[in-house]
């Protein structure tokens, strides 16, 4: 219950009991007026009428006629009369009452009416009979019932009205404390909200200030580390000439690419070398050559931009490569072709034509390839092109049986089969805490079982992606979690940019997982590479964080790196953690780490190091890092 409605329901009581009260008393006095008035009334007709009698006592009829005229125009329940020896002379009593009164309301409301007895008497003061008179109650309950519904009507309509101005009071008056809670909850959504207008009330308003330094102190920290760790990127990693990545970090991403269970793990390596270099340089200068070469690393940008999580890195002077999941030799071929006519142009426009020329090696790569062949065999097929002396491009023919082997439309069959057959079948990669040395959460994937053909989820998702076959696998998955329970502390599955980017996809998502958070025992989560999360509207990412948070269900970063040169996405995002590979974590420096940390830290993201080697898992206690998975 909030304080508000608290402090509502605690004055609300007050007021309507002592409206409660007040009418009540009210109540009460009018009845013991009406009481009194009717028994006064009954005395003073008594007594009038006594005297009227002691004339006509002897006669019978005109006691009579004189009683039944008085009982006729008057309100009275009896009158009687008896002679000096209590002898009835004559009465008469009202047989109903025509008022309509509750019978519920008469006995709980009594109206007590006094029955006056008056002597009868001549003037000798010599009494002669009694007169008795009681007055008709009919009369006090019918006033007192039509007081009781005013009241009620009054209570009521003063009630609402009470009420209405009370909610619009507390509203004003704690109308900063819907500021100081938004701010509460923005800190847990990775929202920074500043209150300017201050509340007039000494304590709310230092409250509010407490509130405004603490978030001010946490988006600094976020801001300051956020920055820190562009920088410390931009030093490690980047060319400095082309903004693109350097040879020190292809030399982290391709063993991370060839170990990746995930879409990344084939596709293909394309090597660039740039020839005649020197002579432009003395034809144009060094500067307009840097110029050259960053125009050149936007081509390659702009020419990747279609390509699942690709990495283009610089790695001499003269050399820039890619790695380029999912494509074949022939698929990454056309893309070359395109980037190489751009780059024609590119010549043309320095006037360079005559100094320099391309060469362009491409070789294919799959999951756990061994580095030095691969670049071996990459740097053959750049050499073979250079050595036509212009423009050309050399595949490197790869004779290995492998999935990578295995052509498009034969891969759709056996996913497609697998799919529908319910051949895919769950593997558990688990997720350490090195403090408690227990496995506390598993990444779920799913591998093809299905006749003579067996490949694991790295190996045939690269395909999924190819085929665009994302959300049909997704939506698998989900009904797999459906059907079966699985009882584990924390579960992560995941999904794809696809699946959040249509808004059809979404809403079947959505229902599923509002199924499975029903059937599983522990936390659910669902992880998207940093990649496809930079590919989606920050509004819909929050909205959709926003209602997967309500479910009790969190995203997970996986392919975490900083390649964007950002962090604000983790604001919007509000991911339970991130997954950062080992061989990235542990080439940082202490500095890059602390601000790693420090980053995370300040918006309550846990770090997974992933693809952990057994020998470095002491290291990695020893830097505080908590959460661990093993290579598999």
């Amino acid at each position: 219950m909030t304080l508000f409605q608290r402090i509502g329901i605690l004055i609300s009581s007050l007021l309507m009991l002592l409206l409660a009260a007040v009418l009540t008393i009210n109540f009460i006095n009018s009845k013991n007026y009406i009481e009194e008035q009717l028994n006064v009334n009954a005395k003073n007709s008594a007594v009038a009428l006594s005297v009227s009698l002691a004339a006509v006592m002897d006669d019978k009829e005109r006691v009579k006629s004189l009683i039944d005229s008085v009982f006729k125009h008057g309100k009275y329940e009896m009158i009687g009369v008896e002679d000096s020896h209590r002898l009835p002379v004559y009465r008469v009593k009202k047989n109903s009452s025509k008022m309509q009164t509750p019978e519920w309301f008469k006995k709980v409301i009594e109206i007590d009416t006094k029955t006056i007895e008056v002597l009868v008497s001549p003037v000798d003061n010599r009494p002669i009979g009694f007169l008795r008179v009681k007055a008709d109650s009919s009369i006090g309950y019918q006033q007192l019932y039509e007081l009781f519904k005013y009241t009620v009507v009054i209570f009521i309509l003063f009630g609402l009205i009470g009420l209405t101005t009370l909610r619009f009071v507390l509203k004003v008056v704690l109308k900063s404390l819907d500021g100081i809670r938004n701010q509460a909850e923005g800190i847990l959504h990775n929202r920074f909200i500043i209150q300017k207008e201050l509340p007039a009330t000494t304590e709310l308003k230092d409250i509010a200030d407490v509130m405004n330094s603490m978030v001010k102190r946490v988006k600094d920290l976020f801001e300051r580390s956020s920055e820190a760790m562009k920088k410390n990127q931009e030093i490690l990693y980047k060319d400095p000439v082309t903004s693109l990545f350097n040879r020190r970090y292809f030399q982290i991403k391709l063993p991370e690419y060839l170990l990746a269970n995930d879409s990344r793990s084939r596709g293909s390596l394309v090597l660039i070398r740039i020839n005649g270099l020197a002579n432009a340089n003395r034809k144009i200068g060094h500067k307009k050559v840097d110029e050259f070469f960053e125009n050149f690393g936007d081509i390659l940008k702009k020419g990747c931009k279609d390509v699942h999580e690709p990495t283009i890195c610089r790695i001499n002077g003269t050399e820039i490569i890619l790695i380029l999941p999912v494509f074949n030799a022939e698929t990454a071929k056309e893309l070359v072709r395109n980037i190489m006519k751009n780059a024609l142009l590119l010549r043309d426009e320095f006037d360079i034509r005559d100094s320099i020329y391309f060469s362009f090696g491409i070789t294919e790569y799959a999951r756990k390839d061994q580095v030095s062949k691969l670049l071996a065999t990459v740097d053959y097929a750049v050499s073979d092109a250079a050595l036509y002396n212009e423009n050309h491009v050399t595949v490197f023919k790869n004779d290995k049986k492998s999935s990578i082997v295995i052509g498009k439309n034969q891969w759709r069959e056996i996913i497609v089969a697998a799919m529908k057959n319910e051949k895919l079948e769950p593997e558990l990669a688990p997720v350490i805490n090195l403090k408690k040395n227990e496995k506390v959460a598993y990444s779920l994937t799913f591998d093809i079982r299905y006749e003579a053909y067996s490949h694991a989820y790295g190996d045939y998702l690269p395909a999924v992606v190819e085929l665009g076959l994302e959300q049909e696998l997704v939506m698998y998955e989900l009904d797999y979690l459906k059907k079966h329970r699985f009882t584990h502390n924390a579960l992560s599955l995941e999904i794809f940019a696809k699946t959040l980017h249509e808004s059809s996809n979404y809403l079947v998502f959505e229902e599923s997982v509002k199924e499975i958070v029903k059937t599983i025992r522990g936390r659910f989560f669902v992880e998207i590479s940093e990649y496809d999360i930079l590919t989606l509207d920050p509004v819909v990412v929050e909205r959709i964080a926003n209602d997967l948070n309500k479910l009790g269900v969190r995203f997970g970063i996986n392919r975490f790196s900083g390649e964007s040169g950002g962090y604000g996405y983790l604001k919007y995002t509000a991911p339970a953690y991130v997954k950062m590979h080992e061989k990235l974590y542990m080439d940082m420096d202490v500095g890059s780490k602390n601000a790693l940390l420090t980053l995370l830290g300040s918006l309550d993201i846990k770090l997974i190091v992933t693809d952990v080697d057994e020998e470095n898992i002491e290291e990695l206690r020893e830097e505080g890092i908590t959460y661990v998975m093993p290579q598999q």
